[in-house]
């Protein structure tokens, strides 16, 4: 074969590339027939289908995948989604929830709140967020603390925990489901008081206090 000769083939090797490629921009070769929905375990997949904007039957080649995942990202549970095309047929969208570590009460309504000290949806809380009472205010510096403290927690011992009573940033006490009281202290030395509160737990005594974890008392 000549130089000549394969330069041509080549060429319409790329010509035909380029008209499939256009077609499948163009035509509705390729089209969504379905979506594969991971990371949800409060939200619905149908409802983060529906928040996409992306229906069945549309141009897979031509998804706007990033206004998609923005749709998505508008559902208060989530706190951030990506959306991909997985050919031929299938819209993926992986989404991340937020941790609804704590809740508060207002009036009727629960707000829940994520480890980052968020408010973002009020709905029913799960069984491993923690009711914060006392000072409250969304943003403030002891709502911060309160959630820190609660965050060092893990999910199966924040279910053992009724409420945490917020005075001020510096005086943080945890109540538990079997009439515990344990004082905390303030947000500092989390990780180490979180091994200490889960050590209370095993013990008698109905009041405690861990401020200071390597010296726990009995109050």
């Amino acid at each position: 074969m000549s130089k000549k000769t394969g330069a041509l083939a080549v060429g319409v090797v790329l010509l035909v590339a380029v008209i499939a490629a256009v077609a499948v921009w163009l035509f509705p070769i390729l089209t969504v027939k379905s979506f594969e929905v991971v990371g949800n375990d409060h939200v619905a997949a149908e409802d983060v289908e529906q928040a996409s904007g992306v229906a069945k039957g549309s141009n897979l080649a031509r998804l706007d995948a990033r206004g998609a995942a923005q749709g998505v990202a508008s559902i208060p549970w989530v706190e951030s989604a990506t959306v991909s095309r997985a050919f031929p047929s299938t819209v993926h969208i992986e989404i991340v929830e937020h941790e609804a570590v704590a809740f508060v009460r207002d009036g009727d309504s629960t707000v829940l709140v994520d480890n980052h000290g968020k408010e973002f949806a009020e709905d029913e809380a799960p069984p491993e967020a923690v009711e914060l009472t006392g000072s409250t205010d969304s943003g403030s510096p002891e709502m911060q603390a309160a959630v820190e403290a609660v965050a060092a927690l893990p999910a199966p011992i924040r279910e053992k925990v009724t409420n945490l009573e917020i005075k001020d940033r510096y005086s943080l006490t945890f109540h538990t489901e079997d009439e515990k009281t344990i004082f905390w202290g303030a947000s500092e030395d989390n990780k180490n008081k979180a091994i200490a509160f889960e050590d209370v737990l095993k013990l008698e005594g109905e009041s405690w206090n861990i401020s200071n974890p390597s010296l726990v008392t009995r109050r």
